[in-house]
């Protein structure tokens, strides 16, 4: 066997500390459409337990969420974590909002809120504008493989969805310059609240202190989250911490009386019921 000694002077390829970083994470592909009502329509107050990203196909939409009104181009791109309350809704009469959606998750769970916070989303508005640039190519390139499904489809869209990720975070030219608006005052709150409530999910919450992080009163709190979600504090905790308990049931060896008393339950059993009663199943139906 020959031996090329210009093999010692190859030039090695490191990892860049944003490459590094986005190797702690591993996500996983929920859904994927294109939102299109067949006639003029709005979103109000709508959330999901996923992280999202839409990419504007037709015409302007007036967006709502964290407090701010902004509008959203043909061709902008828009993150937002888990949980996040919006509203949209088109500008122009006669129109409806269309656009491509990806929701995802996290995982494993203990690296979601690291993640939301490398995004910086927390409380902020992150939009920039895609035509003509590589994401562009991502999402186009991500339907077609959508709607084709030809052999390997979903993990070329699970490598263009990194792609979308290293992206947004390569990307500057996010708008900052959104400010709140007065009337939507009752949507910051919403949205403070459950961000709150996400990042410290495995503490135990009082809606005192919640009401208190939040600047109003908890009457003023339990208002907004029964007019906007059709429950109350208490409840969309309970239904938070169900839905946490059971990722660590499926995803990790975390025995029952372990997630128990990770989500705050010294009692097993009462633990076992609050599950049941969000989920219609016994947690250890999921090990």
């Amino acid at each position: 066997m020959f031996y090329n000694t210009n093999f010692n002077n190859l030039p090695t390829i490191l990892p860049d500390p944003l490459s590094k970083e986005l190797t702690k994470y591993q996500l996983s592909l929920v859904s994927f459409g294109r939102f299109k009502p067949p006639k003029a329509h709005s979103v109000s107050n709508t959330s999901l337990p996923y992280h999202r990203l839409i990419y504007i196909t037709g015409s302007s939409i007036l967006y709502q969420i964290h407090g701010s009104t902004m509008i959203l181009e043909k061709g902008d791109v828009l993150y937002t974590p888990p949980n996040t309350i919006y509203s949209a809704a088109s500008v122009a009469e006669n129109t409806t909002p269309e656009f491509l959606y990806l929701y995802f998750e996290v995982l494993p769970c203990h690296e979601e809120q690291p993640f939301i916070e490398m995004m910086e989303t927390s409380l902020k508005i992150r939009v920039f504008h895609a035509l003509e640039s590589p994401v562009e190519f991502y999402f186009h390139t991500i339907t077609e493989e959508y709607e084709n499904k030809r052999p390997g489809y979903y993990h070329k869209i699970h490598s263009y969805l990194m792609l979308l990720v290293m992206e947004l975070l390569r990307r500057k030219d996010f708008r900052k310059d959104q400010h709140p608006s007065p009337a939507s005052n009752s949507g910051l709150i919403l949205n403070k609240a459950t961000s709150y409530i996400a990042a410290n999910i495995r503490e135990p919450l009082r809606i005192s202190h919640i009401s208190h992080i939040c600047g109003v009163s908890e009457s003023c709190l339990y208002k907004i989250f029964s007019s906007s979600l059709g429950v109350s504090p208490k409840e969309y905790i309970l239904n938070c911490k169900m839905k946490y308990a059971s990722r660590l049931l499926r995803e990790t060896n975390m025995t029952v009386t372990q997630v128990a008393r990770e989500m705050g339950f010294a009692n097993p059993n009462h633990f076992s019921n609050a599950f049941f009663k969000v989920t219609g199943k016994r947690p250890s139906s999921l090990q």
